[in-house]
């Protein structure tokens, strides 16, 4: 019975056949363990698009927010990222009720997001990465509306974990096109007032984001 071994040649195993005795039962196992361990080897010698040392930017965005993202790698599969993120949404308007009187109906919202955390890469093939990020996040969201002669403002605070799942295609070894979606939890705290009350009180969030981000590295 002739049996394939591994030989490592241009960073992948390639066979060498030799013969062996064993029974057909035992060679067939034998085979398929021998197989399922060369895996891990093939896709370790796919070559990396990064090194140490290198930067990159990252512009991601949705219909409703924008980010910016500065990343330092430290080795070829792993990178530092602090990533800054801004929504916003300002209306002048006005209402008017039915016997005519007119009053101001304007709203704001505004939301500012910091992260920082470490990101993971791997390169299943030559122009398309993986990757996941695990980063500490903390915000500000700031909303205000007037209505029927009231303004009402309320601020939040928040600070948390993020998760994040990304791929991303190289279009050429300095600008990568992909996407990402993330899972954000934690604590917050508010204060809120209008023309009659304050109030304060805290509590605990949770948001997901999916982003198209542009990558460009240097």
């Amino acid at each position: 019975m002739t049996l394939r071994a591994p030989r490592v040649a241009d960073g992948c195993a390639t066979p060498v056949a030799f013969e062996i005795s064993y029974p057909e039962g035992t060679v067939a196992r034998f085979k398929l363990a021998l197989a399922l361990s060369l895996i891990p080897l093939c896709l370790a010698a796919q070559e990396s698009p990064f090194h140490g040392g290198q930067w990159a930017m990252q512009f991601g965005g949705n219909s409703n927010l924008f980010s910016l993202g500065v990343l330092k790698f430290t080795s070829a599969h792993s990178a530092w990222l602090l990533d800054l993120s801004n929504a916003a949404n300002v209306i002048s308007a006005t209402s008017t009720d039915n016997v005519g009187t007119t009053t101001s109906a304007n709203q704001q919202f505004i939301n500012l997001d910091a992260r920082l955390g470490k990101r993971f890469y791997q390169t299943g093939q030559p122009k398309v990465v993986s990757f996941q990020t695990l980063a500490l996040e903390a915000g500000l969201t700031d909303q205000a509306f007037d209505v029927t002669g009231t303004h009402y403002r309320q601020t939040s605070t928040y600070a948390g974990i993020n998760g994040e799942l990304g791929g991303a295609y190289m279009l050429t070894s300095g600008l990568s096109l992909g996407g990402t979606a993330s899972f954000s939890a934690g604590y917050l705290s508010f204060k809120g007032n209008d023309s009659f009350s304050k109030q304060t009180g805290h509590g605990y969030y949770n948001n997901i984001r999916v982003l198209v981000a542009l990558g460009l590295y240097f």
